[in-house]
């Protein structure tokens, strides 16, 4: 009877799409708070007038698909992350001589201790398994999971175990390299975040530190800045500064995005 279940859990498996990203609705009521704060403020501090929210709505799309990008790459970095997990238990499971499918089902029950039954990489092997049972040849479901998930780590892996497979290669030593040059290059990785960290940290203590000026001449001494606001000249100008704060918040981004 569990078997049966499970079974028919497999076969209700879904490939999914890599390439969008739908936000949850408690991702929704979050995001769209935050932008609705932060388009309050800049009307606030930079117009000093509500009309400006009216003005500011394409910036806001802007940056909803900007978040809407990040989640995706977000999710993108979590399956890689458990890829590389699932492909370190099926290289353990081949050097206790299981075969290349049995290896990874037993990884699949790894990936359920690990993650838990609805994470990425256990409804990716429940698509797996559907696939083989309609006879579809391995290395064409792994060279489709490549291909939508868009990682460069799945991607090589992919293609390595194709060449090996059309070839007869040696499974249990091409894997574990393949494990071994994953770890190396996620340690490498690991390491320049933890450089980068303190110059990101120093990134978003210098975009808050602009709005905390303008609140602060705000609230202290209002008519210093008073010359800015309801007027050509002043409008131009605080959207040239807002132009510019814009530009440079997505120039130091890209400084402290290093990939390997």
């Amino acid at each position: 009877m569990v078997f049966k279940k499970k079974r028919e859990r497999i076969k209700g498996a879904k490939a999914v799409c890599y390439d969008e990203y739908r936000m949850t609705a408690n991702e929704k009521i979050r995001y769209f708070a935050v932008i609705g704060v932060l388009a309050l403020l800049i009307s606030y501090l930079f117009y000093d007038s509500w009309y400006a929210l009216f003005l500011l709505i394409p910036a806001e799309i802007v940056l909803i698909r900007r978040i809407n990008r990040e989640l995706l790459e977000r999710r993108r970095a979590e399956l890689r992350i458990q890829f590389q997990d699932m492909i370190d238990s099926v290289s353990s499971s081949l050097s206790a001589g299981y075969s290349v499918e049995n290896a990874f089902y037993e990884a699949r029950k790894d990936m359920v201790r690990l993650y838990g039954l609805k994470s990425l990489i256990v409804s990716e092997l429940d698509y797996f398994f559907s696939m083989l049972e309609n006879g579809q040849p391995f290395e064409n479901i792994l060279s489709d999971f490549a291909r939508r998930a868009n990682v460069e780590d799945i991607t090589d892996f992919s293609e390595i175990f194709v060449l090996a497979k059309r070839n007869g290669g040696d499974f249990k030593s091409i894997i574990g390299k393949t494990v071994k040059i994953m770890k190396e290059k996620d340690e490498t990785e690991r390491e320049i975040r933890v450089i980068l960290s303190g110059r990101r940290y120093e990134q978003r203590i210098m975009c808050i530190i602009p709005f905390g000026i303008i609140l602060y001449l705000r609230l202290s001494s209002g008519s210093f800045l008073k010359v800015l606001y309801h007027n050509p000249a002043g409008i131009i100008i605080m959207t040239a500064c807002l132009l510019i704060y814009t530009a440079s918040y997505v120039l130091s981004g890209k400084i402290t995005d290093i990939k390997v």
